[in-house]
């Protein structure tokens, strides 16, 4: 397949599968004077190394959920920052010389 079949095969642009295989990240692919070709089945190998990947990244995204920072939740928004602020200022008046 040529770079406009390989593309429409993949879904996406022609450019970007231009680029990838400029920079070494696309399928793999041969050039044979000024025609660079693919192979379906270099075409389905890549499609399964991604699919691969991005299970991969989910179930990492996954383990890191529920990892989150504490949240603190009040009842009473406007008293809890009255509250922080009178911490702030006590700490601020007992520290200074």
């Amino acid at each position: 397949m040529r770079y406009q079949e390989a593309a429409d095969y993949l879904g996406i642009a022609k450019g970007t599968l231009a680029n990838w295989v400029s920079q070494r990240i696309g399928p793999r692919s041969i050039k044979i004077g000024s025609m660079r070709l693919f192979r379906q089945e270099d075409l389905d190998v890549f499609i399964e190394e991604k699919l691969f990947e991005t299970e991969r990244f989910e179930k990492r995204r996954r383990r890191q959920r529920g990892r989150g920072a504490l949240v603190l939740t009040c009842q009473h928004p406007d008293l809890f920052l009255f509250s922080v602020l009178v911490l702030a200022l006590a700490v601020f008046i007992f520290t200074v010389p």
